[in-house]
């Protein structure tokens, strides 16, 4: 019967014929959703154009379930959120609840906590983080392409969620239809999406799986498809063949040759 270990779990060596199993040290820890309502506030205190009109349609349509709402991600004892301007940001996830200094300065004016949601649990440590949050820069998600209906902070959250908790799952492609959220709320993105399906659209909408699975590594990822290797090879062992079949008939018609002159020469 094969040993079946679990994840994260290493063989270090053999002893007597039983293998010394050492765990992994670092534990899974939760991915957590931090959830605020976006109030309507004086709009001279907003620092963006973008902040105020959030403030007013989640004011306007909070009544009809399509209210405005900032996100944010806690995992490995960081808080990882996404705002115009500044991007993707990391500051110290409070362990008592509330706000720390540091977390309010990246975050938009005029917002009230609603709640926080456990959305799944990852086995990532902080190093692995560190590269899905450098991908997810190098891709799409920096300050200047923020867009309040097709890229904003409830895009990045889920996109952000959605890596950490499904991981390698998300570079097979037969296994990507099941790597959806079920605990993310709809209706925080819902006035966003909303608008986009209206025609706010400047060509840069989230697209969440497909991005989910560039953070995850799927550009790095080799492909073994042995369709496409072995065709080349097969057209190249073919050609050989035939070129050896070639050779081999024409060294057998000098040799027939050969016989039929000795045949005539004994004439």
């Amino acid at each position: 019967m094969p040993l079946m270990l679990p994840a994260r779990c290493f063989i270090l060596a053999f002893r007597s014929n039983t293998p010394l199993v050492v765990f992994h040290t670092m534990a899974i820890d939760n991915v957590v959703l931090n959830i605020y309502d976006l109030l309507p506030g004086d709009q001279s205190q907003s620092s963006s154009r973008s902040s105020s009109l959030t403030s007013f349609f989640s004011g306007m349509l909070a009544p009809l379930g399509m209210g405005a709402y900032h996100t944010s991600i806690d995992v490995r004892g960081f808080r990882y959120q996404f705002g115009a301007g500044v991007g993707i940001s990391r500051t110290s996830a409070p362990t008592t609840g509330g706000e720390t200094a540091e977390s309010l300065r990246v975050m938009p004016p005029n917002v009230a906590y609603r709640e926080s949601i456990i959305l799944g649990q990852t086995w990532f440590e902080r190093c692995d983080i560190n590269e899905i949050i450098q991908r997810m820069r190098n891709d799409k998600f920096t300050g200047d392409k923020y867009h309040l209906a097709n890229r904003n902070c409830n895009h990045f959250s889920e996109t952000f969620a959605t890596v950490l908790i499904f991981g390698d799952l998300l570079l097979e492609e037969n296994e990507t239809k099941n790597c959806k959220l079920e605990k993310f709320p709809a209706w925080v993105n819902r006035l966003a999406k909303t608008g986009t399906s209206l025609g706010i659209d400047d060509g840069n909408v989230c697209n969440v799986l497909a991005e989910a699975r560039i953070a995850a590594g799927i550009k790095d990822k080799v492909s073994w498809g042995l369709s496409s290797n072995t065709s080349p090879t097969t057209k190249g062992s073919a050609k050989a063949t035939s070129s050896v079949n070639k050779n081999q008939k024409k060294e057998l018609t000098e040799k027939q040759k050969a016989v039929l002159a000795k045949l005539k020469t004994k004439k």
